[in-house]
This record gives structure tokens, sequence and C-alpha cells, in this order.
């Protein structure tokens, strides 16, 4: 038994004048047009990752802020930038850069104004090297409220902190 032969829709090509008139590829308008376009498109997206606040921030966009600021800071030799990249980085491994209590960031200017914690020390030799340190114990701002048995009717209510 002989199967039926599917046949192909023969569809008129698009008349396209830009890229007939030029190489195989496109005219040189049309490739221009377009990666005008892709860097427009692609600045407005980085614009727009970077203005957004510090805790919204994916971790590559953080990454980028904090090496912007340690490359920013001002009166640092090499070497105590070295010490003071190693100390950003570090603290960002452990998550104490994470929130927006640890990063003061001004998302309209897409910087890091400072973080909090950051300690240098200088040696005897002049030398400058960073840490940060972890944030104190904050005051408890709930407080914890234990009561007593009543006693003839009256509550008596202690305070512990």
């Amino acid at each position: 038994m002989q199967r039926a032969k599917t046949l192909r829709r023969k569809v008129a090509p698009t008349p396209n004048a830009e890229l007939a008139a030029g190489s195989s590829f496109g005219g040189d308008t049309v490739v221009k047009a377009t990666e005008d376009t892709l860097d427009a498109l692609f600045a407005a997206e980085t614009e727009a990752t970077f203005k957004q606040p510090w805790q919204k921030l994916d971790k590559g966009s953080r990454l980028d802020r904090l090496r912007k600021f340690v490359q920013a800071y001002p009166d640092v030799s090499p070497a105590e930038r070295a010490s003071l990249l190693t100390a950003i980085l570090q603290a960002f491994e452990l998550r104490l850069l994470n929130s927006k209590l640890a990063v003061e960031y001004d998302p309209d200017t897409a910087t890091i104004t400072s973080v909090r914690g950051l300690r240098d020390r200088t040696n005897i030799s002049g030398l400058k090297t960073f840490r940060i340190d972890t944030a104190p114990a904050t005051a408890r701002t709930t407080v914890k409220r234990v009561k007593a048995p009543s006693l003839n009717g009256l509550t008596i209510e202690t305070v512990k902190e």
C-alpha cells in the first residue's frame, strides 16, 4: 500500500528592501538600530536594578556595589584597600552585610554611603588594617511580663528583662 505524500505550502517571501540591498546579514542600518535598542534596554535594566533598596538587590549587585565602595574609599593605599576589600568580603560571606541596618545604601545614586561597624586600626608602620565589628546586642524592644497568681482578685505583674 502506498502512502500519500505530504505537500508543503508555498508561501510568498516577505519583501524587505533593507535586507535585500545589504549584505547577507542585513543592512548596516538594521544592525545599528538593533544594537542601539539593546544597549538602551540593558542600560535601563541596569539602572532599574540598582535603584532598588539594599535588601532587594541580588547577591551579584550587592558585591558590585561593595567593590565600588572599596574603590571609592578615601585616603587609602593599595595595600590598605586590599585589607578593606578582604574585611568587607569576609563580612559579606558571613552574611553580616545583608540588612539595611548594616549598610547605608542610597538607591538614587546606587552607592553605599557607609558600612556600620567598619573599624580601622593603624599599625606601628602606619598601615591601616580594617575589620567589621558585629553589631552589639541591641536593647530588647518587647518586654516579657509574667503574671503572678491573683491574690483576693488582684493580679500582680512582674517585669523580666
